[in-house]
């Protein structure tokens, strides 16, 4: 094989590795694949109105990956139980299906699908994805670093770190007592959302997903804090399409 016959076969290799890459883009800090589930437990707080004193609840919560849809470059997939459905709850809620977006930039965007959202347009027909991808639903871009910021211009150039997704802190630790996590070392980056009436933060560890989520309400009482507990990612041969 002459010079220019290897130098094209390396062409194409390249491209078709970047190709699979581009169609295969969820999975950098999410893996999201179908059949993958994790569960959590921890408490929801909230003010008992009767009583005029806190209460609490022990909850156990299951989020799961449903559905894939790759279409025009973007992985949509379907997650059930997102655990923003327990906030200002008792912990006695039925998980929602959410929708998660990832384009060839590892932009991450999530939206509740509510119950009137008919994916089968988007599956099927000729509606797009990428009217979603917007700043409001932006949670992160991964490679994630410290101090990153994720959010419109306007809450980037704000010097309080509020009202913009942002990394807090990076670091390595062992994900002890989760079932089903990498027994060794692992970075795991804090990303919180900070208002005037609340702040969320969530852990995340890259390819292991949210480790941690808690939300809390400056005001009335309105708390939850949840710990990953059991990690169980799909098969690679059940991770296409719709869970079965």
């Amino acid at each position: 094989m002459n010079i220019r016959a290897i130098a094209m076969t390396c062409v194409l290799l390249i491209g078709a590795a970047v190709n699979a890459h581009n169609t295969e883009t969820i999975g950098g800090i999410l893996p999201l694949k179908v059949g993958t589930y994790w569960v959590y437990e921890g408490t929801v707080s909230w003010f008992d109105a009767e009583k005029e004193d806190t209460a609490s609840e022990k909850v156990s919560w299951r989020m799961s990956v449903d559905k894939v849809v790759r279409k025009d470059g973007i992985v949509a997939a379907v997650v059930t139980g997102f655990p923003q459905d327990l906030d200002w709850s008792t912990g006695k809620v039925e998980p929602k299906p959410w929708l998660f977006l990832e384009d060839t930039k590892h932009q991450v965007h999530y939206l509740d699908m509510g119950p009137d959202f008919d994916l089968s347009k988007y599956e099927k027909g000729n509606a797009s994805f990428e009217k979603f991808l917007v700043d409001e639903t932006l949670l992160f871009q991964w490679p994630l670093k410290k101090g990153a910021k994720f959010c419109d211009e306007e809450g980037k150039n704000r010097d309080d770190m509020m009202y913009c997704w942002f990394v807090a802190e990076a670091k390595k630790k062992k994900l002890e007592n989760i079932n089903g996590a990498p027994a060794n070392e692992v970075d795991v980056f804090e990303l919180k959302y900070t208002s005037n009436p609340d702040d969320t933060t969530m852990e995340l560890v890259p390819g292991v997903g949210m480790v941690s989520y808690r939300y809390h309400h400056h005001g009335t009482i309105a708390d939850t804090d949840l710990q990953l507990v059991e990690f169980h990612p799909a098969d690679d041969a059940e991770g296409q399409g719709t869970k079965p």
